[in-house]
Protein backbone atom coordinates (compact mmCIF):
# COMPACT_ATOMS: atom_id res chain seq x y z
CA UNK A 1 0.00 0.00 0.00
CA UNK A 2 1.27 3.43 -0.88
CA UNK A 3 1.87 5.91 1.94
CA UNK A 4 -0.71 8.67 2.51
CA UNK A 5 1.69 11.30 1.15
CA UNK A 6 1.53 9.52 -2.20
CA UNK A 7 -2.23 8.91 -2.18
CA UNK A 8 -3.30 12.41 -1.20
CA UNK A 9 -1.33 15.01 -3.10
CA UNK A 10 -1.96 18.74 -2.62
CA UNK A 11 -2.95 19.31 -6.26
CA UNK A 12 -5.39 16.39 -6.16
CA UNK A 13 -6.93 17.61 -2.92
CA UNK A 14 -7.49 21.09 -4.36
CA UNK A 15 -8.92 19.81 -7.66
CA UNK A 16 -11.09 17.25 -5.89
CA UNK A 17 -12.42 19.77 -3.37
CA UNK A 18 -13.26 22.37 -6.04
CA UNK A 19 -14.96 19.73 -8.19
CA UNK A 20 -16.97 18.41 -5.20
CA UNK A 21 -18.18 21.87 -4.21
CA UNK A 22 -19.17 22.84 -7.77
CA UNK A 23 -20.86 19.55 -8.69
CA UNK A 24 -22.72 19.00 -5.42
CA UNK A 25 -23.80 22.64 -5.01
CA UNK A 26 -24.95 22.93 -8.61
CA UNK A 27 -26.84 19.63 -8.48
CA UNK A 28 -28.52 20.41 -5.15
CA UNK A 29 -29.63 23.84 -6.37
CA UNK A 30 -31.08 22.31 -9.52
CA UNK A 31 -32.82 19.65 -7.46
CA UNK A 32 -34.31 22.18 -5.01
CA UNK A 33 -35.47 24.46 -7.81
CA UNK A 34 -36.90 21.46 -9.64
CA UNK A 35 -34.90 22.33 -12.76
CA UNK A 36 -35.14 19.05 -14.62
CA UNK A 37 -34.06 17.95 -18.07
CA UNK A 38 -35.91 14.67 -18.72
CA UNK A 39 -37.31 12.08 -16.37
CA UNK A 40 -34.46 10.02 -14.95
CA UNK A 41 -34.45 6.27 -14.77
CA UNK A 42 -33.19 5.98 -11.18
CA UNK A 43 -32.48 9.09 -9.08
CA UNK A 44 -30.91 7.14 -6.22
CA UNK A 45 -28.46 5.46 -8.57
CA UNK A 46 -27.66 8.84 -10.13
CA UNK A 47 -26.78 10.39 -6.76
CA UNK A 48 -24.64 7.36 -5.91
CA UNK A 49 -22.73 7.70 -9.19
CA UNK A 50 -22.20 11.38 -8.46
CA UNK A 51 -20.66 10.51 -5.08
CA UNK A 52 -18.40 7.88 -6.64
CA UNK A 53 -17.20 10.34 -9.27
CA UNK A 54 -16.55 13.12 -6.75
CA UNK A 55 -14.56 10.85 -4.42
CA UNK A 56 -12.58 9.17 -7.21
CA UNK A 57 -11.18 12.47 -8.47
CA UNK A 58 -9.17 12.86 -5.26
CA UNK A 59 -6.97 9.96 -6.44
CA UNK A 60 -6.47 11.08 -10.06
CA UNK A 61 -2.64 11.34 -9.95
CA UNK A 62 -1.61 8.05 -8.27
CA UNK A 63 -4.24 6.03 -10.20
CA UNK A 64 -4.93 7.99 -13.42
CA UNK A 65 -6.28 5.14 -15.56
CA UNK A 66 -8.44 3.65 -12.81
CA UNK A 67 -9.92 7.04 -11.89
CA UNK A 68 -10.61 7.85 -15.54
CA UNK A 69 -12.44 4.56 -16.07
CA UNK A 70 -14.41 4.96 -12.81
CA UNK A 71 -15.49 8.53 -13.58
CA UNK A 72 -16.28 7.53 -17.18
CA UNK A 73 -18.50 4.67 -16.03
CA UNK A 74 -20.14 6.83 -13.34
CA UNK A 75 -20.85 9.56 -15.90
CA UNK A 76 -22.30 7.12 -18.41
CA UNK A 77 -24.67 5.78 -15.74
CA UNK A 78 -25.50 9.15 -14.19
CA UNK A 79 -26.98 11.04 -17.15
CA UNK A 80 -29.59 8.41 -18.17
CA UNK A 81 -30.46 7.82 -14.49
CA UNK A 82 -30.74 11.48 -13.40
CA UNK A 83 -33.35 14.08 -14.19
CA UNK A 84 -30.96 17.01 -13.57
CA UNK A 85 -28.33 17.93 -16.10
CA UNK A 86 -25.58 19.13 -13.76
CA UNK A 87 -21.79 19.45 -14.23
CA UNK A 88 -21.24 15.77 -13.47
CA UNK A 89 -19.02 15.50 -16.57
CA UNK A 90 -16.28 17.68 -14.99
CA UNK A 91 -14.68 14.85 -12.98
CA UNK A 92 -14.35 12.70 -16.10
CA UNK A 93 -12.90 15.60 -18.12
CA UNK A 94 -10.31 16.39 -15.42
CA UNK A 95 -9.31 12.74 -15.01
CA UNK A 96 -9.07 12.26 -18.80
CA UNK A 97 -6.79 15.30 -19.05
CA UNK A 98 -4.66 13.97 -16.15
CA UNK A 99 -4.33 10.59 -17.84
CA UNK A 100 -2.96 12.21 -21.02
CA UNK A 101 -0.79 14.75 -19.16
CA UNK A 102 0.91 11.93 -17.25
CA UNK A 103 1.94 10.30 -20.52
CA UNK A 104 -0.79 7.67 -20.98
CA UNK A 105 -1.79 9.12 -24.34
CA UNK A 106 -2.92 5.85 -25.97
CA UNK A 107 -5.29 4.99 -23.13
CA UNK A 108 -6.63 8.55 -23.03
CA UNK A 109 -7.19 8.55 -26.80
CA UNK A 110 -9.03 5.22 -26.74
CA UNK A 111 -11.32 6.35 -23.92
CA UNK A 112 -11.99 9.71 -25.61
CA UNK A 113 -12.77 8.05 -28.95
CA UNK A 114 -15.09 5.53 -27.28
CA UNK A 115 -16.90 8.34 -25.47
CA UNK A 116 -17.23 10.30 -28.70
CA UNK A 117 -18.84 7.33 -30.46
CA UNK A 118 -21.19 6.58 -27.56
CA UNK A 119 -22.37 10.19 -27.19
CA UNK A 120 -22.87 10.81 -30.89
CA UNK A 121 -24.50 7.45 -31.66
CA UNK A 122 -26.82 7.59 -28.64
CA UNK A 123 -28.02 11.09 -29.47
CA UNK A 124 -28.50 10.25 -33.13
CA UNK A 125 -30.53 7.19 -32.20
CA UNK A 126 -32.56 9.27 -29.74
CA UNK A 127 -33.11 11.90 -32.43
CA UNK A 128 -31.18 14.44 -30.29
CA UNK A 129 -33.72 14.28 -27.48
CA UNK A 130 -31.26 15.46 -24.79
CA UNK A 131 -29.07 17.85 -26.78
CA UNK A 132 -29.22 19.57 -30.12
CA UNK A 133 -26.99 18.37 -32.90
CA UNK A 134 -24.66 21.34 -32.50
CA UNK A 135 -24.44 20.80 -28.72
CA UNK A 136 -23.72 17.10 -29.25
CA UNK A 137 -20.87 17.68 -31.65
CA UNK A 138 -19.49 20.55 -29.55
CA UNK A 139 -19.42 18.30 -26.47
CA UNK A 140 -17.83 15.51 -28.48
CA UNK A 141 -15.23 17.91 -29.82
CA UNK A 142 -14.26 18.93 -26.28
CA UNK A 143 -13.93 15.28 -25.27
CA UNK A 144 -11.48 14.75 -28.15
CA UNK A 145 -9.64 18.02 -27.40
CA UNK A 146 -9.03 17.23 -23.72
CA UNK A 147 -6.47 14.41 -24.27
CA UNK A 148 -4.83 16.49 -26.99
CA UNK A 149 -4.28 19.31 -24.49
CA UNK A 150 -2.98 16.76 -21.98
CA UNK A 151 -0.57 15.41 -24.61
CA UNK A 152 0.86 18.90 -25.15
CA UNK A 153 1.37 19.28 -21.41
CA UNK A 154 3.02 15.83 -21.22
CA UNK A 155 5.36 16.75 -24.07
CA UNK A 156 6.29 20.00 -22.33
CA UNK A 157 6.97 18.19 -19.05
CA UNK A 158 9.09 15.58 -20.80
CA UNK A 159 11.03 18.28 -22.65
CA UNK A 160 11.60 20.19 -19.42
CA UNK A 161 12.76 17.03 -17.62
CA UNK A 162 15.14 16.13 -20.45
CA UNK A 163 16.47 19.70 -20.45
CA UNK A 164 17.12 19.56 -16.70
CA UNK A 165 18.89 16.21 -17.08
CA UNK A 166 21.01 17.61 -19.92
CA UNK A 167 21.89 20.71 -17.89
CA UNK A 168 22.82 18.59 -14.88
CA UNK A 169 24.95 16.33 -17.06
CA UNK A 170 26.66 19.38 -18.57
CA UNK A 171 27.31 20.74 -15.09
CA UNK A 172 28.79 17.44 -13.91
CA UNK A 173 30.94 17.20 -17.03
CA UNK A 174 32.16 20.79 -16.55
CA UNK A 175 33.05 20.07 -12.93
CA UNK A 176 34.92 16.91 -13.95
CA UNK A 177 36.81 18.74 -16.70
CA UNK A 178 37.70 21.56 -14.29
CA UNK A 179 38.99 19.06 -11.74
CA UNK A 180 41.13 17.42 -14.42
CA UNK A 181 42.45 20.82 -15.49
CA UNK A 182 43.34 21.80 -11.92
CA UNK A 183 45.01 18.42 -11.32
CA UNK A 184 46.99 18.85 -14.54
CA UNK A 185 48.11 22.35 -13.57
CA UNK A 186 49.15 21.19 -10.11
CA UNK A 187 51.06 18.28 -11.64
CA UNK A 188 52.81 20.49 -14.20
CA UNK A 189 53.60 23.52 -12.05
CA UNK A 190 54.05 22.36 -8.47
CA UNK A 191 55.36 18.95 -9.57
CA UNK A 192 58.05 20.63 -11.65
CA UNK A 193 59.29 22.77 -8.79
CA UNK A 194 59.21 19.90 -6.33
CA UNK A 195 61.25 17.83 -8.78
CA UNK A 196 63.89 20.56 -8.90
CA UNK A 197 63.93 20.74 -5.13
CA UNK A 198 64.27 16.96 -4.91
CA UNK A 199 67.15 16.91 -7.40
CA UNK A 200 69.01 19.69 -5.62
CA UNK A 201 68.44 18.25 -2.15
CA UNK A 202 69.49 14.75 -3.23
CA UNK A 203 72.64 16.03 -4.91
CA UNK A 204 73.48 18.18 -1.90
CA UNK A 205 73.06 15.27 0.51
CA UNK A 206 75.23 13.04 -1.67
CA UNK A 207 78.00 15.67 -1.74
CA UNK A 208 77.65 16.22 2.00
CA UNK A 209 78.08 12.52 2.78
CA UNK A 210 81.24 12.41 0.68
CA UNK A 211 82.57 15.72 2.02
CA UNK A 212 81.26 16.75 5.49
CA UNK A 213 82.83 20.15 4.92
CA UNK A 214 80.84 20.80 1.71
CA UNK A 215 79.23 24.25 1.68
CA UNK A 216 75.51 23.80 1.12
CA UNK A 217 74.68 27.48 0.82
CA UNK A 218 74.37 27.47 -2.98
CA UNK A 219 72.12 24.41 -2.97
CA UNK A 220 69.91 25.90 -0.28
CA UNK A 221 69.57 29.14 -2.25
CA UNK A 222 68.35 27.20 -5.29
CA UNK A 223 65.93 25.23 -3.11
CA UNK A 224 64.64 28.43 -1.49
CA UNK A 225 64.13 30.18 -4.84
CA UNK A 226 62.41 27.14 -6.36
CA UNK A 227 60.16 26.90 -3.30
CA UNK A 228 59.17 30.56 -3.69
CA UNK A 229 58.29 29.97 -7.35
CA UNK A 230 56.22 26.95 -6.39
CA UNK A 231 54.35 28.91 -3.74
CA UNK A 232 53.61 31.75 -6.19
CA UNK A 233 52.11 29.38 -8.73
CA UNK A 234 50.16 27.55 -6.05
CA UNK A 235 48.71 30.82 -4.71
CA UNK A 236 47.73 31.82 -8.24
CA UNK A 237 45.87 28.54 -8.75
CA UNK A 238 44.13 28.83 -5.38
CA UNK A 239 43.18 32.39 -6.28
CA UNK A 240 41.32 31.18 -9.35
CA UNK A 241 39.22 28.97 -7.08
CA UNK A 242 38.19 31.83 -4.79
CA UNK A 243 34.51 32.59 -4.54
CA UNK A 244 33.06 35.46 -6.55
CA UNK A 245 33.69 38.81 -4.90
CA UNK A 246 37.11 37.90 -3.53
CA UNK A 247 40.28 39.28 -4.98
CA UNK A 248 41.56 37.53 -8.08
CA UNK A 249 45.26 36.70 -8.45
CA UNK A 250 47.27 39.64 -9.74
CA UNK A 251 50.36 37.79 -10.92
CA UNK A 252 50.89 36.93 -14.58
CA UNK A 253 49.87 33.49 -15.82
CA UNK A 254 52.26 31.00 -17.42
CA UNK A 255 53.79 32.41 -20.58
CA UNK A 256 56.56 31.78 -23.10
CA UNK A 257 58.18 34.95 -21.76
CA UNK A 258 58.85 33.05 -18.51
CA UNK A 259 60.80 30.26 -20.24
CA UNK A 260 64.24 31.85 -19.53
CA UNK A 261 63.52 31.68 -15.78
CA UNK A 262 62.34 28.10 -16.19
CA UNK A 263 65.55 27.19 -18.06
CA UNK A 264 67.67 28.92 -15.44
CA UNK A 265 66.03 26.88 -12.66
CA UNK A 266 66.79 23.68 -14.59
CA UNK A 267 70.41 24.77 -15.08
CA UNK A 268 70.69 25.27 -11.32
CA UNK A 269 69.93 21.57 -10.98
CA UNK A 270 72.96 20.68 -13.10
CA UNK A 271 71.22 20.28 -16.44
CA UNK A 272 72.67 22.12 -19.45
CA UNK A 273 69.70 23.85 -21.10
CA UNK A 274 69.95 25.50 -24.52
CA UNK A 275 66.85 27.68 -25.01
CA UNK A 276 66.10 29.29 -28.36
CA UNK A 277 63.01 31.35 -29.19
CA UNK A 278 62.51 32.47 -32.81
CA UNK A 279 59.84 34.78 -34.12
CA UNK A 280 57.33 37.05 -32.46
CA UNK A 281 53.61 37.33 -32.87
CA UNK A 282 50.54 37.82 -30.74
CA UNK A 283 49.89 34.46 -29.08
CA UNK A 284 46.48 33.60 -27.57
CA UNK A 285 46.63 33.36 -23.80
CA UNK A 286 45.53 29.71 -23.78
CA UNK A 287 48.20 28.70 -26.31
CA UNK A 288 50.82 30.75 -24.46
CA UNK A 289 50.07 28.96 -21.20
CA UNK A 290 49.86 25.53 -22.84
CA UNK A 291 53.25 25.95 -24.55
CA UNK A 292 54.86 26.98 -21.27
CA UNK A 293 53.35 24.00 -19.44
CA UNK A 294 54.51 21.53 -22.09
CA UNK A 295 58.08 22.82 -21.89
CA UNK A 296 57.89 22.81 -18.10
CA UNK A 297 56.65 19.22 -17.92
CA UNK A 298 59.21 18.12 -20.52
CA UNK A 299 62.03 19.53 -18.41
CA UNK A 300 60.55 17.88 -15.34
CA UNK A 301 60.56 14.51 -17.09
CA UNK A 302 64.16 15.03 -18.19
CA UNK A 303 65.23 15.76 -14.62
CA UNK A 304 63.27 12.83 -13.21
CA UNK A 305 63.75 10.08 -15.72
CA UNK A 306 66.17 10.82 -18.56
CA UNK A 307 69.54 10.93 -16.77
CA UNK A 308 70.47 13.52 -19.38
CA UNK A 309 73.23 16.11 -19.28
CA UNK A 310 71.92 18.42 -22.00
CA UNK A 311 68.54 19.46 -23.37
CA UNK A 312 67.68 21.62 -26.37
CA UNK A 313 64.48 23.71 -26.19
CA UNK A 314 63.32 25.34 -29.43
CA UNK A 315 60.31 27.64 -29.72
CA UNK A 316 59.23 28.92 -33.12
CA UNK A 317 56.46 31.52 -33.34
CA UNK A 318 55.23 31.85 -36.91
CA UNK A 319 52.48 33.91 -38.44
CA UNK A 320 49.86 31.18 -37.93
CA UNK A 321 51.52 28.50 -35.80
CA UNK A 322 53.49 28.16 -32.59
CA UNK A 323 55.76 25.09 -32.39
CA UNK A 324 58.02 23.79 -29.66
CA UNK A 325 60.46 20.91 -29.33
CA UNK A 326 62.35 19.64 -26.31
CA UNK A 327 65.15 17.15 -27.06
CA UNK A 328 67.51 15.62 -24.52
CA UNK A 329 70.55 13.32 -24.74
CA UNK A 330 69.45 10.98 -21.98
CA UNK A 331 68.32 7.37 -21.98
CA UNK A 332 64.54 7.95 -21.90
CA UNK A 333 62.21 6.02 -24.17
CA UNK A 334 58.53 6.04 -25.11
CA UNK A 335 57.55 3.13 -22.93
CA UNK A 336 54.62 3.90 -20.69
CA UNK A 337 54.00 7.20 -22.44
CA UNK A 338 50.30 6.88 -21.74
CA UNK A 339 50.63 5.78 -18.12
CA UNK A 340 49.23 8.14 -15.50
CA UNK A 341 51.93 10.06 -13.66
CA UNK A 342 54.52 10.71 -16.38
CA UNK A 343 52.81 13.84 -17.72
CA UNK A 344 52.79 12.88 -21.42
CA UNK A 345 49.02 12.36 -21.42
CA UNK A 346 48.55 15.79 -19.88
CA UNK A 347 50.82 17.39 -22.47
CA UNK A 348 48.89 15.73 -25.28
CA UNK A 349 45.63 17.07 -23.84
CA UNK A 350 47.08 20.58 -23.66
CA UNK A 351 48.07 20.44 -27.30
CA UNK A 352 45.12 18.67 -28.87
CA UNK A 353 42.58 20.44 -26.66
CA UNK A 354 43.46 23.70 -28.45
CA UNK A 355 43.44 22.20 -31.93
CA UNK A 356 47.16 21.44 -31.97
CA UNK A 357 49.31 18.36 -32.43
CA UNK A 358 51.59 16.43 -30.09
CA UNK A 359 54.27 13.80 -30.55
CA UNK A 360 56.80 12.27 -28.18
CA UNK A 361 59.27 9.44 -28.53
CA UNK A 362 62.89 8.31 -28.46
CA UNK A 363 65.44 9.71 -30.92
CA UNK A 364 67.39 7.46 -33.25
CA UNK A 365 70.72 8.72 -31.89
CA UNK A 366 69.63 8.43 -28.28
CA UNK A 367 67.61 10.64 -25.98
CA UNK A 368 63.98 11.65 -26.13
CA UNK A 369 62.07 14.34 -28.02
CA UNK A 370 58.79 16.09 -27.27
CA UNK A 371 57.18 18.13 -30.06
CA UNK A 372 53.97 20.15 -30.03
CA UNK A 373 52.37 22.75 -32.28
CA UNK A 374 49.31 24.99 -31.99
CA UNK A 375 47.43 27.19 -34.44
CA UNK A 376 47.43 30.82 -33.34
CA UNK A 377 43.70 30.94 -34.11
CA UNK A 378 42.27 28.90 -31.24
CA UNK A 379 39.01 27.09 -32.13
CA UNK A 380 36.06 28.14 -29.98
Amino acid sequence: MKPPATLFRPGDLVAGAVNAVVVLTWSFVQWELRITDTQGLNEGLAWAMMGVSVVALFFRTPFPLTVTLVTWAATMVYYPASSTDGPMLSAFVVSLYTLAALGHLVAASVIAASTFVIVVVSEVLADFAHMTASETFMLSGWIIAVPAIGAVVAHHRRYRAETLVALEETRRRSVAEERIRIARDLHDAVGHHLSLINVQATAGLRRLRKDPGYATGEVLEVVAETSRMSLRELRAMVGVLREAGQDAPTGPGPSIEQLPALAEAARASGLEVDLRVDGSAEVPVAVDAAAYRVVQESLTNVLRHARASRVQVNVVIGTSTLAISVADDGVGDAKGANRAGNGLAGMRERAEGLGGTFDAGPREDGGFTVEAAWPLEVPK
